[in-house]
């Protein structure tokens, strides 16, 4: 993204046959630094910073999988097989079909612990400078426990106890050796949560009110992140004082009706708080760029010229749910025969960095604020306001303001709402889980119950080898 400099020792935050780790090593196209000596100097420690950022560009996280693999898990995303990508997730399969994010988040963990650890002593570094590296590497290290929390565990309102085995575990130290590393349990739910807000209360209180840019962390995307985390713990208090926070931060810019298919035709989407920033050389290309993965056209309206596959296409059931008039459909449209049948596609990624297969990754757009905050709004009896927000969504996609919606049907239609605008963008299978709610696909694609153990991802098998204290999720 930034920077290519990171350290070689990054896999070592995870426990790993001495094997992975040698393997994990060389993790390419890298600058290696000598971290034992490395962390005490500004331009190090930015590189070192840079290198996370470098890291979530990875297609096992926001690359593709964390944004598309949501999709076909549940509901929102149908596989239409024409390269075989994401048909097993589609599925539901037992074997392999689920996010492996495992090896990547804990490895951009480790480097900022690193980071985190070698701060206080880089006495050199301006303090404010410090505050901010200090304010990204903890909104980071809580975004990443976050997503594995999320993949590998249940959410505090919504746990089948029987299957619990808690998230993962809490690496909190930086590893330089085989020697160094722990071999922890999985944290319990609580205790996930508890870091999280952490790092979060620390990243807000370290993060200068001043961003030049969202393809850092930043004070309001770590007040958005809050709001977030808070709204799956179902701390529902959090999730609205955090969302007026971001809200208020003057980070990303809420569009309107006019402008909303426009902007996701710039390289930077105004509405982020947070995105993953791609250079000309880091185009993931025409296999699993997230482009490619959702349309078969190199030009709007074309469908002449194929490019891409299409793997991942919208279900009759997501489309059914967009009303007559609604902006937002402007964002799906049909594709080419070239690979074989045309489908309606999502082109909300659609090289929006000026080429082919190369998109910036909005990891949090503002208006999910305000969903956020509707929905906790609604939770706690605030029904009049939380209408007011859903409101605010539905008039800005140009359709008709609702009145008089209380109760669950207040709530469903804030749900819709959600599902609607952020279809395709990595949210719908995460809020069904948050739920609680059974995944209801359509035929001939079966249904998944949500007490499945389908619903938790797999812990790599040479976790729990290497790691007598990890413990597998039911079922695998």
């Amino acid at each position: 993204m930034k920077l290519k400099n990171i350290f070689k020792p990054l896999a070592l935050g995870l426990v790993l046959t001495a094997s992975s780790c040698s393997d994990l090593l060389d993790v390419q196209p890298r600058q290696s630094i000598d971290s034992a000596t490395a962390l005490t100097s500004e331009d190090a420690i930015r590189a070192a910073v840079n290198g996370v950022y470098d890291v979530l560009q990875s297609t096992f996280l926001y690359g593709r999988d964390l944004v598309a693999i949501p999709e076909a898990l549940a509901d929102n995303g149908r596989a239409t097989n024409k390269s075989g990508r994401l048909v097993a997730e589609y599925q539901n399969q037992a074997t392999n079909a689920h996010f492996q994010i495992w090896e990547r988040a804990y490895n951009a963990i480790n480097q900022l612990n690193l980071i985190l650890e070698a701060l206080p002593k880089a006495t050199a570094v301006p303090v404010a400078t410090r505050d901010s590296f200090e304010g990204q590497a903890s909104m980071l290290r809580a975004l990443l426990y976050f997503e594995l929390a999320r993949c590998y565990g249940y959410e505090p309102k919504v746990v089948v106890t029987q299957s619990d085995r808690g998230t993962v575990p809490l690496h909190k130290k930086g590893v330089l050796d085989l020697s160094q590393i722990e071999r922890l349990p999985r944290a319990t739910i609580a205790e996930t949560y508890d870091f999280i807000y952490s790092d979060l209360t620390n990243a807000i209180a370290k993060l200068s009110t001043v961003t030049l840019s969202t393809a850092y962390a930043n004070k309001g995307a770590a007040n958005a992140l809050f709001s977030r985390v808070a709204l799956y713990r179902g701390d529902y208090e959090n999730a609205i004082k955090y969302a007026n926070a971001a809200l208020a931060s003057g980070i990303g810019k809420f569009q309107t009706k006019d402008a909303y298919v426009g902007a996701w035709r710039v390289a930077n989407h105004p509405e982020s708080m947070f995105e993953i920033v791609y250079q000309t050389n880091e185009n993931i290309g025409v296999n699993t760029s997230l482009q490619t993965t959702y349309t078969t056209l190199v030009q709007l309206g074309n469908t002449a010229t194929t490019g891409g596959f299409g793997d991942l296409v919208p279900t009759a059931a997501l489309l059914a749910a967009f009303e007559p008039g609604d902006v937002r459909r402007n964002l799906y449209e049909r594709g080419t025969a070239g690979r074989g049948t045309a489908e309606i596609e999502c082109t909300k990624f659609f090289g929006r960095s000026g080429a082919v297969n190369l998109d910036n990754i909005p990891v949090i757009r503002i208006s999910e604020m305000y969903l956020n905050r509707a929905e906790a709004y609604a939770l706690t009896g605030k029904e009049t306001e939380a209408l007011a927000d859903v409101n605010t969504i539905r008039t800005r996609a140009g359709l008709e303001a609702k009145t008089g919606l209380t109760g669950q049907a207040l709530i469903n239609e804030i749900a819709n709402q959600r599902r609607i605008e952020f279809a395709f963008e990595g949210h719908r299978f995460f809020d069904l889980k948050r739920r609680g709610q059974d995944i209801i696909k359509d035929a001939p694609a079966q249904n998944l119950a949500y007490t499945d153990f389908r619903i938790l991802s797999f812990i790599p098998n040479r976790e729990i080898q290497a790691n007598s204290n990890l413990k597998q999720n039911v079922g695998y």
